[in-house]
C-alpha cells in the first residue's frame, strides 16, 4: 500500500519561522522606542529654545524678564497668545523657569524623570 505525500509545514518548520520573526519585531520594537525618546528629548531642546526667545523678547520689551517662576512665565506668555502658554514638556510635565537676577533667568526640562538631574534639558537650576 503506498502512503499518500502530504504537502506542508513541519511543526519544527513553523516554530523556527515564528521564533525568527518574534526575534526581528523585537529588535524593531526596541529601535523604534530609542526613536520616539531622541524625538522627544529633540521636541523638548526646540521648544526651550523658542521659550528662551520668548523670555529675550520680553526682556526687549518690558526692560526685565518676567518676575518669578513658571507660573508667572506661563501667564506671560499666555497674555501674549503664545503657542507654547501651556508650558508642558513632550512627557506631560511642566517647563521649569525661574529668574535669577533682572536680566538672567534659567529654563528647563527634568527630561521625563525629575529624580534624575542628568535628565535635564535646557538651563538648568545651579
Amino acid at each position: 500500500m503506498k502512503r499518500a505525500k502530504r504537502s506542508g509545514f513541519t511543526l519544527v518548520e513553523l516554530l523556527t519561522v515564528i521564533a525568527i520573526i518574534a526575534l526581528l519585531s523585537a529588535l524593531i520594537l526596541g529601535l523604534a522606542g530609542n526613536a520616539q525618546k531622541k524625538a522627544a528629548r529633540s521636541k523638548a531642546e526646540a521648544e526651550i529654545s523658542q521659550l528662551e526667545s520668548f523670555v529675550t523678547d520680553y526682556q526687549m520689551k518690558y526692560g526685565q524678564v518676567p518676575q518669578g517662576n513658571e507660573t508667572v512665565l506661563k501667564k506671560a506668555l499666555a497674555d501674549e497668545k503664545h503657542s507654547l502658554s501651556n508650558m508642558l514638556d513632550p512627557w506631560g510635565m511642566s517647563y521649569r523657569y525661574e529668574k535669577s537676577s533682572k536680566t538672567t533667568f534659567y529654563l528647563w526640562s527634568t527630561g521625563g524623570d525629575a529624580a534624575n538631574p542628568a535628565g535635564y534639558l535646557g538651563n538648568p537650576q545651579p
